[in-house]
């Protein structure tokens, strides 16, 4: 007697239970190609600490200025997470989301160019191109990595 004929036989339905099969093995390209976009993300994450403290100038600020002490901690602390949910999250659905997140900071980082000063800075550009970099990661990674396929299954 299977599991779902002890069901059936006491009056209860038959349920469909959602599987997934097995994912194709993960070519070697794509599991570096994960650590390499972490290991960008969190040299993100280190240069934005270091920006947030002070040792990195970036923008001119005289005595009164703001600190960038919050925008450096949460741009950091983003960049980490995004370097965990890398390595450890095989969820197409928050790989999209750090996609966008990479294009939303590279256009946001050019839309307040004009209120800056400078406008444009050696460590700036050097972000944004990590961050394309990072996108371009993301991209490959969405479109080549193994999907595990549903099937559905009745457990009569």
């Amino acid at each position: 007697m299977e599991d779902g004929d002890a069901a059936r036989m006491r009056g209860g339905a038959t349920v469909t239970i959602p599987i997934r099969r097995p994912r194709a093995p993960v070519p070697v390209y794509l599991r570096a190609l994960r650590v390499v976009t972490a290991a960008l993300a969190t040299g993100a994450a280190v240069v934005y600490l270091l920006i947030g403290f002070g040792v990195l100038r970036v923008v001119e600020t005289g005595p009164s200025g703001p600190s960038l002490l919050g925008f450096g901690l949460g741009a950091a602390a983003a960049f980490l997470f995004g370097a965990v949910v890398i390595l450890v999250s095989d969820r197409m659905l928050l790989w999209v989301l750090g996609a966008f997140f990479q294009v939303f900071t590279i256009f946001a980082y050019v839309g307040v160019a004009a209120e800056r000063t400078p406008a444009y800075e050696a460590w700036g550009i050097g972000l944004r191109i990590i961050q394309g970099l990072i996108l371009v990661a993301l991209v490959v990674l969405i479109a080549r990595y193994p999907q595990p396929e549903r099937v559905r299954r009745s457990a009569s």
